[in-house]
C-alpha cells in the first residue's frame, strides 16, 4: 500500500509540474512528450510519466493520440471563443453564488491574494524575451478562484476550474503586451464590487476583464 501512495504521490506531483510548465508556455502548442525522456528527466518511472500525462489529457491540456503518444493541446481560435463564451455562462453564475454565500473569511481570503497579486510584478525578462512570471500566473489562479470559493456547488466550481485552465492555456500561447491594458486596475475594481457585495456590478467587470483578455490572445496569435 505504501509504495502505491508514493507512487501517486509521485504521479500527482509530475502531473502539477507538466500542467505548470504547459499553461506558462514552456511546450509549444502541438509538441510532443515523449514519455521515456520526460521520466529520464524528472527521475521516475514511465508508469509514473503516463499516468501523469493521462491525468493532463482529461483535464484537455493533452492531447493523446494510440498511435503517436501524448502531445500538447493545439490551439483554434473556435475553441478559445467557445472556452470564453462558456466562462461567461458558468463563472458568471459562481461569482454571484460565491458573493451570496461568502463570510467575512472569504472575504479576508479575496483581499490578501488581491494584495499579494498587486504587488507582484507581471512579467519578467527569460533570454532577452518577456515572459509572464510564474509567481504572478499563480497569483493570478489564485485571485480568480478565491473569487468564487464561496460558491456552495462543488460542480461548477469544477466546471469554472478546467476552463480557466484551458483560457490560460489560450493567454500564454500570445505574444506578451505589457502596455495594452491597466490589470490591477481592473483586478481592483473587481474585488471592490465583490467586498461590496454588488453583484451585477462585478458580473460586469468580470466579463469585461476576461473578454478583453480573449481580444488581445486573439490579435497576438
Amino acid at each position: 500500500m505504501a509504495k502505491r501512495n508514493g507512487s501517486s504521490t509521485l504521479s500527482e506531483n509530475v502531473t502539477k509540474k507538466l500542467q505548470s510548465d504547459i499553461l506558462t508556455g514552456q511546450y509549444e502548442p502541438g509538441s510532443p512528450l515523449t514519455v521515456s525522456e520526460l521520466a529520464k528527466g524528472f527521475a521516475v518511472s514511465v508508469a509514473v510519466v503516463r499516468e501523469a500525462l493521462t491525468r493532463l489529457a482529461t483535464q484537455g491540456l493533452v492531447l493523446q493520440n494510440p498511435n503517436h503518444g501524448f502531445s500538447v493541446k493545439t490551439v483554434s481560435e473556435e475553441e478559445l471563443k467557445s472556452i470564453i463564451e462558456a466562462r461567461l455562462i458558468n463563472e458568471s453564475a459562481a461569482l454571484r453564488l460565491s458573493i451570496a454565500h461568502g463570510d467575512l473569511t472569504w472575504e479576508s481570503g479575496v483581499i490578501a491574494v488581491h494584495h499579494k497579486l498587486s504587488q507582484t510584478p507581471e512579467y519578467k525578462e527569460v533570454n532577452q524575451k518577456l515572459a509572464v512570471s510564474e509567481e504572478w500566473s499563480d497569483l493570478h489562479r489564485q485571485f480568480h478562484y478565491e473569487l468564487i470559493a464561496a460558491c456552495p456547488n462543488p460542480v461548477l466550481l469544477d466546471i469554472c476550474r478546467r476552463l480557466w485552465e484551458l483560457s490560460e492555456f489560450y493567454r500564454h500561447c500570445s505574444v506578451p503586451q505589457q502596455s495594452v491594458r491597466d490589470g490591477r486596475a481592473e483586478h481592483k475594481a473587481l474585488t471592490d464590487a465583490v467586498l461590496n457585495r454588488d453583484s451585477d456590478l462585478a458580473v460586469e467587470i468580470f466579463k469585461a476583464h476576461i473578454q478583453l483578455t480573449a481580444e488581445i490572445v486573439l490579435d497576438n496569435r
